[in-house]
């Protein structure tokens, strides 16, 4: 069999280990899994009962017709501005399928989602990508340096995962006025709920005045769906009628969508888990400067810490003693990415790294 050339730089998405076999490993009881910047409070209550009532053998609705209405009027798009997916990263396939042909190049900021370059890597697209600056901002400017003829795509993230950082409201005016108009910006906001940074704006703002801007969100984080995979884009209708081409029919779930729905309609709910969050980050703040330990300041649901040696080693000491992070991100060898977790887990998660980075 001849299997594509291009597969053999691509490497498979590598969860870490589920807790189960954690816990058999080291033979321990509690383990804490803060590796994948899951909400640790769930998704609202209200959808408990959301099994029933289920046609099981009825596709989904494909048009996702009741969650885009209600997502229309929250957001104050059009509906034909909106397409849904199983989890963003099946959007950012459909991106790289619609508009990358081989020999097309991708810019993006590292390190940054991964799912980004293997998606490009598939299509036999080329990379490029810039680089973080002493302070963890990225340099806008070296975006506009890398464009060439090829360059189809510019993908940023925001707030930045894993970093935490965001661009600002004058950083995406400048990418925007600089950036050709035949080049689709794709600015991926899957931690936007988070931030707390007053120089943050939304880059769906930006719609209504450019035809290359669209943008990713998620269902996964901060209204804790990820187990049910639904994600969405909104972009102008020209972009999503070309994404309706390849995308994939009945991909997301009555239940995934019955579910959005509801937490949509619950945003109180999802406001107070956000505060919990946010005052479980500042208690990290305070933990790791007490211990003299570098930090990113984040607009995220996860911090990097610099652990000052191998971030691997750390990452196995830490799974000895029941907490799941990540580590091997490009250029942050001594870095760790720990999801927040409860008040608690992370008062548990201090006292370890205590003890391993000792």
């Amino acid at each position: 069999m001849k299997i594509r050339k291009c597969l053999d730089s691509v490497l498979p998405y590598v969860p870490g280990k589920s807790e189960e076999e954690i816990k058999k490993e080291f033979n321990i009881k509690n383990v804490i899994k803060i590796a994948s910047n899951e909400n640790p409070y769930g998704p609202t209550p209200k959808i408990c009962n959301l099994y029933d009532n289920i046609n099981y053998n009825i596709y989904p609705d494909n048009y996702d017709t009741k969650l885009r209405e209600k997502l229309s009027a929250k957001l104050g798009v059009n509906k034909s501005n909106l397409l849904f997916g199983n989890g963003s990263v099946e959007i950012i396939q459909m991106l790289a399928r619609v508009f990358l042909d081989p020999n097309d190049n991708v810019i993006s900021e590292l390190p940054s989602f991964s799912s980004y370059f293997s998606e490009a890597m598939i299509q036999n697209a080329q990379i490029k990508t810039i680089k973080y600056n002493s302070d963890f901002s990225f340099d806008i400017n070296s975006i506009i340096e890398l464009i060439d003829e090829k360059t189809k795509i510019i993908f940023l993230t925001n707030p930045n995962n894993p970093l935490g950082t965001i661009l600002s409201k004058e950083e995406l005016n400048m990418v925007m006025e600089k950036v050709p108009k035949d080049i689709l910006v794709v600015v991926d906001e899957a931690y936007y709920e988070f931030v707390r940074d007053e120089n943050y704006v939304s880059a769906i703002d930006y719609i209504k005045d450019y035809d290359n801007i669209c943008v990713l969100r998620t269902f996964s984080k901060a209204y804790g769906l990820a187990s049910l995979r639904i994600g969405y884009i909104v972009a102008n209708e020209n972009v999503i009628s070309n994404l309706e081409k390849v995308r994939v029919p009945f991909n997301v779930s009555t239940i995934a969508q019955k579910a959005a729905i509801i937490a949509l309609e619950d945003q109180e709910y999802m406001n107070q888990s956000i505060k919990k969050i946010h005052k479980t980050i500042d208690y990290m703040y305070e933990s790791l400067d007490k211990l003299n330990i570098q930090y990113i300041k984040t607009q995220a649901n996860f911090i990097m810490i610099n652990v000052r040696k191998s971030a691997e080693d750390v990452t196995y000491e830490l799974l000895k003693r029941g907490y799941i992070v990540r580590a091997g991100f490009p250029l942050m060898d001594n870095w760790i990415r720990v999801s927040i977790s409860t008040l608690e887990d992370m008062q548990g998660f201090i006292k370890a790294l205590c003890e391993v980075i000792k």
